[in-house]
C-alpha cells in the first residue's frame, strides 16, 4: 500500500498486458515514475518499460501534465488560447500580480486533479490564506486520515516529501467548463469527443452533466498538443468557453481516460474502437451510435448530486446495466465512510443537538453525507430506473 510503484509493477507482470490505460492521474504519475526508476538491462526490465512507452507515448508527458507552469508555457508556444498565467513563488509576488491583474482569480497548485488544488479567490484575503495553504506541505494527520478513511495513500506519502509544490496564478475566465477526450497514438489523434458541462459536482469539479458538442478551436488545440506530446493512449483536456466570445481556454490536460472516453458515439468520436484499431492493425470501424441524445448525464455523478434532477429523466442516463456489481458499489457510501474506522470517525465526531429535517426535495435544502447516500440495493434502483428514469431500454435480469 505504501509502495506503489512495487505494488504496480506486480500487477503489470502479473497480468502481462499489451496496453496500459491509466484511469486516474496518480496512475498516469505511478507508470511514469516505474519507466525512469526501472533500472537494469535484463528482458524484465526491458520489456516492462517499452509496455510503459507504448502505452503513453512519451511517458514524460504524464509528468508535465500535472505541472501546471510548465504545460501552460508549452501550450502557449502551439499557439494554444491560454488564460493569462505566472508562477508565483512569495506573498510579494502573489500581490504584485493581483494588483496588475485583479479579481477574481485563479490560483492552482502542481500535482493535484480532479478539480483540487484550485481555488477561485475574489479578494486579497482570500488569495493569501489559499496561497498559504497551497505552498505549504500537506498536513501528515490529514494524510493518515485519508489514507485510513479512503484507502489512498498518496495524500500521506505527498505529506513526507520536503518539496514545495510550485503555484501559479491565473485570470479568471467566467464562462462553461469543457472537455475533449482524445484516443490518440504516437502524437496523433485518432478519435475524439466534445463536451460541454452542464452540471458540475461543485465549481471546479468534474461535470455530471454534458452536452455533446463540436467545437474547432478546442479539437485544433488538442491536435497541437498530442503532437507536440507525442502520446499515446486516452488523454483528456479541458477548457473554459469564455461567455462573453465563445473562445475556447485551456485549462489542463489529464494523462488518463476521462469519464466520457467509454462513450458510443459513432465513427469518429469512439474512443475505443479507434485505439483498438490501431493497436490489432485493422481499419477503425465503429460500431453505430447507440447514444441518441447530446443531453448525457453522468453516472452515479449526477445522481448523487441530485436524485430529483431533470436530466435523470429527460436525457440519456450513462449506467453500465451489464455491470452490476460496479453500480451496486457506486450507489453505495463512499470509501471514506465505509468500514470500521469509518464508523468509529463518525462516532467521534460532534453530534448535532437535533436531527436535520428531510426535505421532499434534496435540492431545496443543505444536504447531508447520510441523506446523500441513504442505501439503496441494486434492486430497489432498478426498480427506480425503470419506473421514472430516462433509461427504459434495459430488460433487467
Amino acid at each position: 500500500m505504501l509502495k506503489p510503484l512495487v505494488s504496480l509493477r506486480a500487477a503489470i507482470e502479473s497480468a502481462a498486458p499489451d496496453f496500459v490505460i491509466p484511469c486516474d492521474d496518480n496512475a498516469a504519475a505511478h507508470l511514469h515514475q516505474l519507466y525512469v526508476r526501472t533500472g537494469g538491462t535484463g528482458s524484465s526490465a526491458n520489456a516492462l518499460r517499452a509496455l510503459i512507452a507504448r502505452s503513453l507515448g512519451t511517458p514524460e508527458a504524464c509528468a508535465l501534465a500535472t505541472a501546471r507552469g510548465r504545460l501552460m508555457a508549452l501550450a502557449a508556444e502551439e499557439g494554444v488560447r491560454i488564460p493569462e498565467t505566472a508562477a508565483v513563488t512569495k506573498p510579494g509576488e502573489l500581490n504584485a500580480w493581483l494588483a496588475q491583474n485583479g479579481f477574481p482569480a485563479v490560483i492552482k497548485v502542481d500535482r493535484t486533479w480532479g478539480g483540487q488544488g484550485v481555488s477561485v479567490v475574489r479578494n486579497h484575503e482570500e488569495a493569501e490564506h489559499a496561497f498559504g495553504i497551497m505552498r505549504s506541505r500537506p498536513a501528515m494527520v490529514n494524510g493518515m486520515a485519508r489514507m485510513l478513511l479512503e484507502r489512498d495513500p498518496s495524500f500521506f506519502l505527498n505529506s513526507l516529501k520536503a518539496t514545495r509544490r510550485s503555484v501559479i496564478l491565473q485570470d479568471f475566465i467566467p464562462g462553461t467548463p469543457a472537455n475533449r477526450a482524445v484516443a490518440c497514438w504516437q502524437g496523433q489523434v485518432l478519435a475524439g469527443i466534445s463536451v460541454e458541462a452542464i452540471r458540475t459536482q461543485h465549481p471546479t469539479g468534474p461535470a455530471t452533466v454534458v452536452r455533446v458538442i463540436e467545437n474547432p478551436e478546442m479539437s485544433e488545440a488538442v491536435n497541437r498538443l498530442v503532437r507536440r506530446l507525442g502520446i499515446s493512449g486516452l488523454w483528456g483536456v479541458d477548457f473554459v468557453l469564455e461567455a462573453l466570445t465563445g473562445a475556447a481556454y485551456l485549462i489542463e490536460v489529464n494523462p488518463r481516460a476521462t469519464p466520457i472516453c467509454h462513450l458510443p458515439l459513432g465513427a469518429g468520436r469512439n474512443l475505443p474502437a479507434a485505439l483498438y484499431a490501431q493497436l490489432a492493425g485493422t481499419s477503425p470501424v465503429a460500431p453505430p451510435a447507440t447514444i441518441n441524445h447530446d443531453v448525457i448525464a453522468m453516472f452515479p455523478g449526477e445522481w448523487h448530486r441530485h436524485r430529483g434532477s431533470p436530466y435523470l429523466r429527460t436525457d440519456y442516463h450513462d449506467i453500465p446495466w451489464d455491470e452490476q456489481g460496479l453500480i451496486q458499489d457506486c450507489l453505495d457510501r463512499p470509501w471514506s465512510e465505509r468500514g470500521l474506522i469509518a464508523r468509529w470517525w463518525a462516532r467521534m465526531r460532534r453530534k448535532p443537538s437535533m436531527l436535520p429535517a428531510r426535505h421532499k426535495d434534496p435540492a431545496s435544502a443543505p444536504v447531508s453525507v447520510d441523506y446523500a447516500y441513504d442505501h439503496m440495493t441494486l434492486s430497489e434502483f432498478k426498480q427506480l430506473a425503470s419506473s421514472t428514469l430516462a433509461d427504459k431500454k434495459t430488460t433487467f435480469v
